[in-house]
This record gives C-alpha cells, structure tokens and sequence, in this order.
C-alpha cells in the first residue's frame, strides 16, 4: 500500500511539473513527452528482457543445481565461483537465500556463501546494458570491478572471521 500511495504522490507532482511547463513553453513540453515517452517505451523494452532472463535462470538452474556445482569448491576458488556465479545468477536477493540455505546445509564454507549471496546483489551481469546506456560505460565497469573486488574481500575476511 505504501508503495501506491508514493507512486500516485509521484505521478501527481509530475503531472504538476508538466502543467507548470505547459504555461511557460508548449513546445518545449511537447518535446519533453515525446523524449520521456521514447525513453519509456527504451527502457521498458530493456527491463522485460532482463525479467525474461532472470525468469528463464531460475526455472532452469534450481537451487540443487546451483548449489551442488559450488560445493565441489573450497578456498580461494570456491570464493571467486560463488562470485561468478552469483553475478550471473542475479535477481531478488530473496529467491537467493533458499540456494545459500541449500549450500550451508550441505556443508559450504562460509566464505563461498558469502560471495555468491554479495555478488548476487553486488554485480549486475545481466542490467548491465541498461546501465551501460543510463550511467555510461566509465561509470559501469569501475562499478562492477570494484564490486567484484570487494566481494572477494568481504569474503575472505567472512571466512576468518566466522
């Protein structure tokens, strides 16, 4: 409900904006809808496509799958795995935790966990073209190195820590 009531607040402060713009510049506002409406219509086209593989991921790799691939791995490798695979693997960090479940009952150490769950809500491999678009190229692959970094790390220090 809370969600409704800041998308009606947000539609209706936008539709402000454009009544105080349709005074003071009609052409411009129509240039302005028709750009939004082009983006709109760009981005959403984008975000589906990356619903559809993240739906497609996770009907056909279950959690079992997932998670007997990383328990062949221990250490250092088993870190960069659950990374690597976490990243792609992507989503609701929620459908991410019944794997990390599957992956500690089965006996995974904890810094495999660690980084698959991290690099699940870290790293972005499949947005990365709307980010690449939005944010710019520069900004996308920092972002993702540093991420990608910081997660081995964070695991690491999770593995001598716990």
């Amino acid at each position: 409900m809370q969600n409704l009531i800041t998308g009606v607040i947000l539609i209706i402060l936008t539709l402000t904006l454009y009544l105080v713009y349709f005074k003071n510049d009609k052409s411009k506002l129509a240039k302005t809808v028709k750009k939004s409406l082009r983006m709109f219509i760009q981005n959403s086209i984008r975000i589906f496509t990356i619903f559809v593989i993240i739906g497609l991921l996770e009907n056909f790799l279950s959690k079992e799958a997932v998670g007997n691939f990383l328990l062949n791995f221990s250490g250092l490798k088993g870190i960069l795995l659950g990374d690597l695979i976490g990243a792609i693997m992507m989503g609701p960090i929620a459908s991410g935790y019944p794997i990390a479940k599957y992956l500690f009952e089965h006996g995974a150490e904890i810094g495999l966990v660690s980084a698959f769950l991290l690099s699940w809500v870290m790293i972005g491999t499949i947005s990365i073209p709307l980010e690449l678009k939005d944010l710019g190229k520069r900004f996308t692959i920092v972002r993702n190195l540093f991420a990608f970094f910081s997660v081995i790390i964070i695991a690491l220090i999770m593995e001598v820590l716990l």
